[in-house]
């Protein structure tokens, strides 16, 4: 029995230090056992792309110079006569549109020939609206093609494509065929550079002269553009259909010449 009592007591002692032990312990929490398996748990890296954004970069306007020998070998794209280049210098408020002109016009390259530096030698802005209304001359600012073309190249998001006709020998060829044909249209020395440009790579004409847009109908250049109306259609109104009403009311009011040739046209 005493042996016994022994060891009874012997494992109470037992139990009662193992219990101060596990008083003495640091106990696990949930939160420590949430660390370590955040710590166990693969985390996932995102890819370098993700990491580092693609840089957005601001379109630089650019004037292109192009020399070459056969101009029939360009792309197919979109060819802007003297007086439509001037017409957005003339009104400002067009380059505002440019998106939205790129977008109903472009699928192909914008041209402009050298031939409208020659075109635009010596010419002058109008100095004010009341000078565009009246159109008896210029007095303004000279005109700037290359400057005119950078803003244009701005607006419409696009590079402008210059292209140097002057030696090219594809251009004097066909000339020579359209003009006697179509000159009962109005089609002249200088305006056939820009409809044989146009034949040559069946390129869009994009023109304000109306002589020229008959002649490409007649050449069967590919969908020729009037600019005024092309304009009408996305500005509503144009500057420049306001400023034609502004002129033919001045002209029925004060030109004595215009009243006698058109009689039956009342004023507004």
């Amino acid at each position: 029995m005493e042996g016994f009592e022994r060891l009874t007591i012997k494992s109470l002692l037992e139990k009662f230090v193992e219990f101060i032990i596990k008083l003495r312990r640091p106990k696990t929490t949930k939160t420590s056992k949430t660390i370590t398996k955040d710590l166990e748990r693969p985390k996932t890296i995102p890819s370098f792309t993700e990491q580092i954004p693609e840089p957005v970069t601001e379109f630089s306007p650019a004037v292109i110079p192009l020399h070459i020998k056969r101009i029939s070998e360009l792309k197919p794209g979109y060819l802007w006569d003297t007086c439509s280049i001037a017409d957005t210098e003339d009104y400002p408020e067009i380059l505002k549109y440019g998106c939205d002109i790129r977008n109903k016009l472009y699928n192909g390259p914008m041209y402009v020939l050298t031939l409208s530096n020659y075109e635009y030698a010596d010419k002058k802005c109008p100095k004010d609206h009341n000078e565009k209304v009246i159109d008896r001359g210029f007095t303004g600012r000279t005109r700037d093609l290359y400057h005119t073309l950078l803003k244009l190249s701005k607006s419409l998001q696009v590079p402008i494509y210059l292209v140097d006709v002057k030696n090219s020998l594809e251009i004097k060829q066909l000339e020579k065929k359209l003009l006697p044909e179509l000159r009962k249209f109005g089609l002249h020395p200088g305006d056939s550079t820009f409809l044989s440009f146009a034949q040559l790579t069946k390129s869009t004409m994009v023109t304000s002269d109306d002589r020229l847009l008959f002649s490409s109908v007649h050449a069967q250049c590919p969908n020729p553009t009037n600019f005024h109306k092309f304009l009408e259609k996305i500005m509503q109104p144009s500057p420049i259909t306001v400023m034609l009403r502004e002129r033919r009311n001045y002209y029925k009011n004060h030109n004595k010449f215009f009243r006698e040739k058109y009689p039956g046209w009342k004023k507004r």
